[in-house]
């Protein structure tokens, strides 16, 4: 299944669902986003990862990291969260370093109501 993406302005969310994917794909996505008009900086992303089967290996994880990377000050979130049920995601993981090196605000959850309360607290 593809990336795709839903936007709960109300929330102030944007909602990224589909398999674990790589850069060019997280490339397509994050620019879409940023020419659509429901989207607005401050808003908190939401990478879902619930539905997700097929985990990808680090080197394409340093890639969609260096995508998110290059579009972060374009689209000005707020904060990351990647939901993941897993206790052990070593793609999300791999992520969540790569995002403290670049000084991204991102975080791994296993628990839906604690991401959502970490991407509430950071608006």
């Amino acid at each position: 299944m593809a990336l795709s993406y839903a936007i709960d302005a109300a929330q102030e969310l944007v909602i990224i669902t589909g398999e674990y994917s790589d850069a060019e794909e997280w490339q397509r996505v994050l620019a879409s986003l940023l020419t659509d008009p429901r989207m607005r900086g401050g808003f908190g992303f939401l990478r879902d990862l619930r539905e997700a089967t097929t985990p990808v290996d680090a080197a394409t994880v340093v890639g969609l990291m260096d995508a998110v990377r290059r579009f972060w000050p374009l689209l000005k979130p707020s904060r990351a969260a990647v939901l993941t049920p897993r206790e052990f995601d070593p793609a999300a993981f791999a992520a969540h370093a790569l995002a403290d090196t670049f000084g991204i605000p991102l975080r791994m959850f296993t628990n839906y109501d604690a991401a959502m309360q970490w991407l509430r607290e950071g608006r």
